[in-house]
């Protein structure tokens, strides 16, 4: 929980947050699955069955194992936004972050597939209800049984990985990433944060606009560098923050202002600890009327609700 990595630097704030899970990049320990024997569903040995993954946080600890399956099964992949950067934004695997809007399973064209394999996933951002328009495979994040299936099927090529829903977000996202309006627009905002860091610096989120346009415009490289959790509170953003930078990883948070009491507290805290935590407030510098861009190109917002 995320309440264990707060504790040793504020009992008040870990009692605050002590619901809300560890999120999947700061967990150095992998999670322990239990399974009863290997995968016997024939759709994996079918050469001519069409293939799409779907992947959440918990894959991102067994990345390697989850490019394994990716590449035999020719599957393109689409990941939740707490599974960011498993894959480059420019990789050929790569569909785009989902989960975030009402239409983005639709419009990653999962009904065009035979299955959607889904690894690791988390129901407070990829609820199954939500995927009535394909047959789900759930497979555990488990290296061992992901390499054991990966080695068996028959590889297949890779399916093209162009869809709706990236074409769409590409459609809001680039133009704004080289708008010089002022105020800014969210996706310049985005890239201007995302130019100003460091190769190892990490960005955290507070759900809502802040978090909604990072999750859904920020071009991710690597695993862990952008995390917006998928419970809403308030200060939420800011104290995953804090953990992360209690892990000695430099950290800037994000959230859309005004700053609320908790993350003032998170702050101070960090400041006491003389810990790498920083803030940058989004606030009437930022265009948010074009959060209605994103909502016409994919529907209404469905995170943190």
């Amino acid at each position: 929980m995320l309440a264990e990595l707060l504790r040793p630097l504020s009992s008040d704030l870990a009692d605050a947050f002590a619901s809300v899970p560890l999120p999947a990049a700061l967990n150095e320990e992998p999670t322990v699955h239990s399974w009863g024997g290997g995968p016997r569903h024939p759709a994996f040995t079918d050469h001519t069955t069409r293939m799409v993954m779907l992947v959440g946080p918990d894959a991102t600890r067994v990345a390697p194992a989850v490019h394994r399956l990716a590449h035999a099964l020719g599957s393109p992949v689409a990941n939740t936004w707490g599974a960011k950067g498993i894959y480059s934004w420019n990789d050929a695997h790569h569909m785009g972050t989902c989960g975030l809007q009402a239409d983005d399973f639709e419009l990653l064209g999962f009904e065009q597939f035979d299955f959607v394999v889904a690894i690791g996933i988390d129901e407070a951002e990829s609820p199954l209800a939500r995927l009535t328009m394909a047959s789900v495979i759930l497979l555990p994040a488990d290296t061992q049984i992901l390499d054991r299936l990966a080695q068996r099927v028959p590889v297949r090529e890779l399916v093209a990985t162009e869809n709706e829903l990236y074409i769409r977000m590409a459609a809001v996202a680039q133009p704004g990433y080289l708008n010089n309006s002022y105020p800014r627009h969210p996706a310049r905002a985005v890239m201007d944060l995302k130019q100003s860091l460091s190769p190892t610096t990490r960005v955290t989120a507070q759900p809502g606009l802040a978090g909604l346009w990072i999750a859904r415009t920020f071009p991710t490289d690597r695993m862990g560098s952008v995390i917006v959790p998928a419970q809403d509170q308030p200060g939420i953003g800011a104290a995953v923050g804090l953990a992360s930078a209690a892990q000695d990883t430099d950290t800037i948070c994000v959230v859309h202002g005004p700053i609320d009491d908790t993350t003032a507290e998170v702050m101070r805290v960090a400041a006491h600890h003389e810990l790498p935590l920083r803030l940058e407030v989004w606030d009437d510098d930022v265009d948010w009327s074009r959060t209605d861009d994103l909502i016409a190109a994919a529907g209404s917002v469905v995170a943190w609700t």
